[in-house]
């Protein structure tokens, strides 16, 4: 079986490595040609694949797969033209090539509306951001094509490695300190979307976060220490919306059982 990753970044990479090392024959995109050769160093067939608005330039080959991952996320400039136009671009796309049979589609919690409420896969009511509604259309197109079989992730914030609070500098002071987090450890999605393709579990729409919702004040409190740097808190919020993202149907559709379901786990050890 061939996967083709479409954006292999900070998630795509580690992703295609876990796939690779468990037999698959993987392709990556990157969207230079110095980024594909960096994958090919790492024994991935790197393609350069550039997204624009009226055409898809890049390698033919890189479509020719069982299996597409699409892992980029929406543009910071008027999403919800530019990302639905390349998401109609990419149908065209698998359309004519004709071997891509699945397609798994990173989304984001942010289709959601913070409503002060749990939120599930049934919720309808649309975000306030224009990322977040571009990304609730592109879902609604991929779900509806014929030609291929779409599963849709919305995944919370992805954290570990790298992306954790180690430091005060990497604290996110504008956001709201006293709302719960929805995220998900980078681990946790890739042994999701394994799960996903292994079973070959097509045609469906899950919430992919951790069941632990902390505030983020509790979360740096914890972080700060464990890496031993001095916080310094703003004053607490007042009414600020939040949801609480439900992964539910997820956890009893594919059985699957997280490896760190806390944020606050992290910092145990």
């Amino acid at each position: 079986m061939t996967i083709s990753i479409l954006g292999c970044g900070w998630l795509g990479l580690p992703l295609a490595l876990h796939f690779q090392q468990k037999g698959y024959e993987v392709k990556g995109s990157r969207t230079s040609e110095a980024g594909a050769r960096q994958l090919l160093a790492q024994g991935i067939k790197g393609y350069a694949i550039e997204l624009g608005a009226q055409e898809i330039s890049g390698d033919d080959n890189f479509w020719q797969a069982d299996i597409l991952v699409i892992n980029i996320p929406p543009p910071r400039n008027n999403p919800e033209q530019l990302h639905v136009q390349q998401a109609n671009l990419l149908i065209e796309k698998i359309a004519s090539k004709g071997s891509i049979q699945q397609v798994l589609f990173i989304s984001s919690t942010s289709v959601y509306a913070n409503n002060n409420a749990i939120v599930t896969e049934e919720d309808t009511v649309p975000p306030n951001k224009a990322s977040g509604r571009a990304l609730r259309a592109i879902e609604t197109l991929l779900l509806q094509q014929k030609q291929f079989s779409t599963t849709v992730l919305r995944a919370g914030g992805l954290i570990g490695y790298d992306r954790m609070p180690n430091t005060t500098a990497r604290l996110s002071l504008s956001r709201d300190w006293d709302s719960p987090m929805n995220v998900i450890h980078r681990d946790d999605l890739i042994g999701i979307i394994d799960t996903v393709i292994h079973h070959q579990v097509w045609g469906e729409l899950f919430n992919a976060c951790m069941d632990g919702h902390p505030a983020r004040r509790a979360y740096y409190r914890a972080a700060a220490t464990l890496f031993g740097f001095q916080l310094e808190e703003p004053p607490p919020a007042t009414g600020t919306p939040f949801k609480l993202v439900s992964t539910e149907k997820l956890r009893k559709s594919l059985q699957y059982h997280f490896i760190t379901d806390d944020p606050l786990q992290l910092f145990n050890t």
